[in-house]
């Protein structure tokens, strides 16, 4: 077998393993006195060429120990899918490719009594445009009364014509009434909300009232804000939702929860009330199952793309607000003497709710891994639900059972379930396999160790703690294992101990990784985001050369003469830094849409204000910057130490990348070609994370082969 073909039959290995998009609590029974969970998954595809999702129906007895499970039903059509409080009726979103001309169409489907009930061509009706069905904007949701579905979609547009247009001979007004199209406006440009959201510009909210079998959009909202994220009122005579400003600009809204927005209330009738502050981010709203408390995660808008939150609460009746939880600046004690680093989270459950309405369960990233907590609404405690051995992430809670998913660098997601304990015993929670998706078993012989470090260099900094990640061979031989440098994106993200494919693959060949959660990540509270902002290409590329000899000095199997880099973003800043800062170090550097020069990115990424704040400067007018501020964006870019570079460099870059456009990485290929580096750039026709299937296989592929070429 040649090594190509190796790496790829190792590829197709990990490929293989399913991960959990959500999981639901039903009400039928199974057996006496048992439960059912309906479960959806996504599954890359290598023969189709994309993900595929499919559900899964898991049948579980009253002591929570699964019996049976339904054949895997392929959803891969379903955009959205929402059951009605009975479960008696199944709403669908359903988008179809057709074969002819390639032209999507949406659907919208009403099941009930196991048959469809009522369907409308969405494509033809022309209430509106596009269905949403991302994190950020998308919505569905059943009213109390179960007669009304609640979506976002993209606004309709009127027609329109250029100046100049030939009409048929026979051409005469018709007097239906039909509105002209405007002649002139075929060109006139209309911002959307950047990387992923391409086509995605003014959303309304649509209601469908399966009764009437009608569309209408609700009006009230103000023409310089964008609804998503509805909900209904627990009295179905409203709707509550997130609106974001659009003015002066759409900036860049994945992956970003610094866009000032609000939540607001919006009556049927139309009006339309503000109910959170000024100055904020809010997302994810939830009501309580009583109806008595809407709750909500905030922070400041402005400053990093993410940050922590605090959980905010609403007494429905009087609309008073308090803080739940506030930011967490370093640390708090859990009720179980646990350290808690504040909320990371981008989102709530959908269904996150005690019966009783007292207490709400929510996962968040903390340090190393992503953990699993219980807060309670009246006495504002927190208390984790421990869990050792990976991450843990609540799914769905219903009559106080509790469905989870849980996985490790060593094993893929697996769902778990529950019954959760009376209030003061939340940590003696027990949760029972529903699922069991095996492992490769080479995934057993790999190791994961925490690194717990911290920053001398400056004994007077606020943070000077950090963390990473070692994950893959061990060998009884000193020098025997490759290691690769892994620094994550964002900058304002962080490695979890969760099942990444990557990883994975890496390992499986041979590969040792060191991931980094240098200071700046999530999890650690909101000091250790801070510290980094006006600190990039300074802090972050210390803490990762720091862990990288901590590794060597702990680890005496890693080979220091063995070093590689591999990062994609703000990951890609940081390897291509090191590679200047330290050329004789590393052997070989893998950079997937990599930011090299943060001056050139004013004005061309869809998030201007993420060059300023990670400069250390407030954004207003980012295109008014001043000279001061020009040269330091320049001077803590990896461009600046393109001339010191000797490691051979693989570029991978996307030409439909909003967030940092492809010209980037171009221009720093020509840069290393000009001092004679050994370099290599794929151009993929995909955006930012180079997630399509094809297309992240071959980069994936390429990026150990090159690996494995300078490997010597």
């Amino acid at each position: 077998m040649s090594q190509v073909d190796k790496v790829v039959k190792v590829f197709k290995a990990v490929v293989q393993y399913p991960s959990p998009t959500s999981a639901r609590i039903m009400n039928g029974v199974a057996g006496s006195n048992g439960l059912t969970v309906v479960s959806t998954w996504s599954q890359r595809n290598l023969e189709r060429g994309k993900s595929v999702k499919f559900q899964q129906t898991h049948f579980v007895d009253s002591s929570f120990q699964k019996f049976s499970d339904m054949i895997p039903m392929d959803t891969s059509f379903e955009l959205l899918s929402r059951f009605s409080n009975s479960e008696e009726l199944r709403g669908v979103v359903r988008e179809i490719t057709s074969e002819v001309n390639n032209k999507k169409k949406q659907y919208l489907e009403i099941w009930k009594n196991r048959q469809l009930w009522k369907h409308f061509d969405l494509s033809a009706l022309e209430v509106h445009g596009d269905v949403y069905s991302d994190n950020d904007f998308g919505s569905f949701d059943w009213s109390p009364c179960e007669q009304k579905l609640l979506y976002v979609a993209e606004k309709k547009l009127p027609k329109t014509e250029p100046f100049y247009k030939p009409k048929p001979q026979d051409n005469k007004e018709s007097g239906t009434g039909d509105v002209k199209p405007l002649r002139g406006e075929e060109y006139v440009f209309r911002p959307d909300w950047g990387e992923q959201m391409t086509g995605k510009h003014q959303s309304v909210v649509v209601v469908c009232d399966t009764k009437s079998e009608t569309l209408s959009v609700l009006e009230g909202i103000p023409a310089h804000l964008t609804p998503g994220q509805v909900i209904w009122t627990p009295d179905g005579k409203g709707v509550v939702g997130i609106a974001w400003e659009n003015e002066p600009r759409r900036l860049g809204l994945i992956y970003c929860t610094n866009r000032q927005s609000f939540i607001f209330h919006l009556t049927t009738d139309g009006v339309f009330n503000v109910l959170s502050d000024e100055g904020q981010a809010v997302r994810s709203p939830r009501f309580s199952i009583n109806g008595e408390y809407l709750v909500w995660l905030q922070r400041a808008c402005g400053g990093p793309h993410h940050a922590a939150h605090k959980l905010m609460r609403c007494k429905w009746g009087s609309k008073q607000i308090e803080t739940v939880v506030d930011i967490v600046k370093q640390q708090i004690s859990t009720t179980n003497g646990n350290p808690f680093y504040g909320f990371f989270n981008q989102s709530l459950p959908r269904r996150c709710w005690t019966e009783d309405s007292s207490r709400l369960l929510l996962s968040t990233p903390q340090r190393c891994c992503v953990k699993s907590y219980v807060i309670n609404i009246e006495d504002k405690s927190v208390t984790e639900l421990e869990y050792s051995e990976g991450s843990q992430v609540v799914h769905d809670v219903r009559n106080d059972v509790v469905v989870c998913s849980r996985s490790s660098l060593k094993m893929p997601p697996n769902l778990v379930l529950g019954k959760l304990p009376g209030k003061g015993r939340e940590q003696d929670l027990v949760l029972s396999p529903v699922t069991s998706w095996q492992a490769n078993p080479s995934l057993d012989n790999l190791a994961w160790h925490y690194m717990s470090l911290t920053q001398e260099d400056d004994p007077q900094a606020s943070c000077r703690s950090f963390s990473a990640i070692y994950f893959g061979p061990e060998s009884p031989q000193d020098h025997d294992v490759p290691l690769i440098i892994w620094p994550h994106g964002g900058p304002h993200s962080g490695f979890m101990n969760d099942y990444k494919m990557e990883a994975a693959f890496f390992a499986l060949l041979g590969f040792g990784m060191l991931m980094i959660n240098y200071r700046g990540s999530i999890g650690s509270g909101q000091d250790s985001v801070e510290f980094l902002l006006g600190r990039i290409g300074d802090s972050d590329v210390k803490d990762v050369h720091l862990a990288t000899m901590e590794a060597l000095k702990q680890f005496s199997f890693l080979n220091p003469g063995k070093l590689f880099l591999f990062g994609g973003s703000h990951g890609g800043f940081l390897v291509t830094h090191l590679s200047g800062q330290y050329p004789n170090l590393f052997k070989a550097v893998v950079a997937r849409n990599p930011v090299v020069d943060v001056s050139a990115m004013v004005s061309i990424t869809d998030i201007p204000d993420w060059t300023a704040v990670e400069s250390g400067f407030s954004f207003t007018k980012i295109d008014n910057i001043n000279m001061t501020e020009f040269e330091k964006m320049k001077k803590c870019s990896p461009i600046c130490y393109v001339s010191n570079v000797t490691a051979p460099t693989l570029l991978s870059i996307g030409t439909k990348d909003k967030r940092v456009p492809s010209s980037q990485g171009i221009n720093y290929y020509y840069s290393l070609k000009a001092n004679n580096v050994k370099t290599k750039l794929l151009l993929y026709d995909d955006c930012h994370p180079l997630s399509q299937g094809p297309v992240e296989m071959d980069n994936l592929i390429n990026a150990v082969l090159w690996f494995i070429e300078h490997n010597v």
